[in-house]
């Protein structure tokens, strides 16, 4: 009897597949290649279109004819001066995917050409403009473009604030975090954010302790969190030990596995004795779970000699 129900319950999904799965798996496979196929065409005709042409496309009412003017006109680095203000144009269009585009466009063009542009977008235009002048000019990089940003991360929209907290991360210059610690204390989630991704990449160990002050905040979202979390991993100092011990039990698995490992880097006898209790957390993450950080750090610490827990002495034995 139970040989037979199997048999049916099996013929039922092969039936289900057959009917509906299948068919379903075609059709995705004649999209994707249909859509590859326009893409790639689309892309060579991109290849081979002048300047004039690709303006013309960049002043198009069809938003995908905006965004192929766009990547046409970022495949030569010399431009003209009507191509770049256009560009500029284009940083305020209602797309975001063409907003980008020009972006990444102007970020291709040689420096000399278009670093004045793009500066005095970043300081006269439109939020949006200015938001993508400054991804632009993080692409860019190079010490010139850095002062420019720094200049302006009181911006009053916190589009362009996030933006250039993120052109600041991209370029990495440590002396920039003068500007990125205070934003940290940002109104708006999304900077405080990219503040901490900025100085995580820039990994300063003198930045520890705002974004350990920071993530003790009981206020913080989650994802302000994580990125302040992660951010200790690279710029970690013993002054952090306290805030990352509370950040173990952290309900997020993401805080407590990167407060493991930032502890591993820097924590001291106390520590090692508080990952033991995370040991046994098996809360999954991208690569492992959130006891296999604590049982790495604890190895860390162990190579550098931070094992066992210091030694009391009572007061009658330290008598001579």
């Amino acid at each position: 009897m139970r040989v037979s129900l199997d048999v049916s319950f099996g013929e039922r999904l092969t039936g289900l597949y057959r009917k509906h799965l299948r068919p379903a798996m075609k059709r995705a496979r004649r999209w994707y290649w249909r859509e590859a196929e326009l893409l790639a065409s689309r892309r060579q005709a991109a290849a081979g279109m002048n300047e004039q042409g690709a303006l013309a496309a960049l002043r198009s009412t069809t938003p995908r004819q905006r965004w192929e003017g766009a990547n046409a006109l970022g495949r030569y680095p010399q431009r003209s001066t009507e191509a770049i203000a256009v560009l500029i144009e284009a940083l305020a269009d209602q797309e975001p995917f063409v907003r980008w585009q020009a972006s990444e466009a102007l970020a291709a063009q040689d420096a000399t050409c278009v670093f004045h542009a793009l500066t005095d977008a970043l300081t006269e235009g439109q939020p949006s403009q200015r938001a993508g002048a400054a991804a632009a000019l993080g692409r860019i990089g190079g010490e010139a473009a850095t002062t420019a940003l720094g200049k302006q991360v009181e911006d009053p929209d916190a589009r362009v604030r996030h933006a250039l907290a993120q052109a600041l991360g991209q370029i990495g210059d440590p002396t920039t975090v003068v500007e990125l610690v205070p934003m940290l204390d940002d109104a708006d989630a999304d900077v405080r954010r990219a503040a901490a991704q900025a100085l995580g990449r820039i990994g300063s160990p003198g930045t520890a302790v705002p974004l350990a002050e920071a993530l003790a905040r009981p206020d913080q979202p989650l994802l302000v969190r994580r990125s302040l979390a992660a951010a200790l991993t690279s710029a970690a100092h013993p002054d952090a030990q306290p805030v990352l011990l509370t950040a173990l039990a952290d309900p997020d698995p993401q805080v407590r596995g990167y407060a493991a490992r930032a502890l591993g880097h820097i924590g001291n006898e106390v520590a090692y004795e508080r990952l033991a209790e995370l040991l046994a957390d098996r809360s999954p993450l991208l690569k492992g779970t959130v006891g296999d950080e604590a049982r790495a750090a604890r190895e860390m610490m162990e190579r550098r000699g931070r094992r066992a827990a210091p030694i009391q002495i009572a007061p009658e034995e330290a008598k001579p």
